[in-house]
């Protein structure tokens, strides 16, 4: 018998035996077996936290945009703020949130050509720090995500924003992002909602510049999740 068929007997009656032995310690295979247990846990309570906070905020964007298209009156700043309220009062554990709420008209101009199809904004209204307010010049920014409207046909926008920080480092992914919401519906009271006065004057801004979608002052780490467009009922 030479050395290599010697060597791969005893390796192979070794590794069999090992096998078959049903021993053990049992302070070792806890050693082995509780750090990968507690970070599964971890790991699952991460992720529903994330997907429990991402459908608080969705209702949250729901409940505002199914107020406002029943409103038949003038919203005021104080209506605006009472809206944001109710926004931090759904989301539990809610920081950094943002509300945007904006009323926007579609012109189709010119019937004979569709170059100068667009939205135009009445009024926006921001709270919070992380969403700026729509403008004329960028609004069109969504409106591939606005609905085919008719002409003068008016839509309700609101959008929020939650910085959301996971309950505990996985050690992959972002542990740090924003949920972002876009919920669309049309008035269901009066064609025309009047805003606020202090949320006309966005649509000033010229075509060059002005307002953008989101803050650019965003924390390190951070990655955004896929915003959800839905229409109330």
């Amino acid at each position: 018998m030479n050395l290599k068929s010697l060597f791969k007997k005893r390796f192979g009656d070794t590794a069999a035996r090992f096998l078959q032995k049903e021993d053990g310690v049992v302070s070792i295979e806890a050693i082995m077996v509780f750090p990968l247990l507690f970070w599964s846990v971890f790991t699952a309570y991460s992720y529903f936290d994330g997907y429990r906070q991402g459908a608080s905020n969705l209702k949250a964007a729901y409940a505002v945009a199914d107020i406002l298209s029943r409103e038949k009156d003038t919203v005021t700043d104080q209506y605006i703020t009472s809206m944001y309220d109710l926004q931090n009062y759904m989301i539990e554990e809610g920081n950094g949130l943002s509300l945007r709420i904006s009323f926007v008209r579609w012109d189709t101009g010119d019937e004979s050509t569709d170059t100068d199809d667009r939205h135009f904004v009445e009024w926006s209204c921001t709270r919070g720090e992380g969403l700026k307010r729509w403008s004329n010049a960028t609004v069109e920014q969504v409106s591939d995500r606005i609905p085919i409207m008719a002409d003068n046909a008016t839509m309700i926008l609101v959008e929020t924003r939650h910085h959301y920080v996971r309950p505990f480092k996985l050690g992959f992914g972002s542990n740090n992002f924003f949920i972002d919401k876009f919920i669309f519906t049309q008035p269901r009271g009066y064609t025309f909602i009047e805003g606020p006065d202090s949320c006309k004057d966005a649509n000033n801004v010229d075509d060059g510049g002005g307002s953008t979608e989101h803050d650019d002052s965003t924390p390190e780490d951070t990655a955004t999740v896929d915003p959800v467009t839905a229409v109330t009922p």
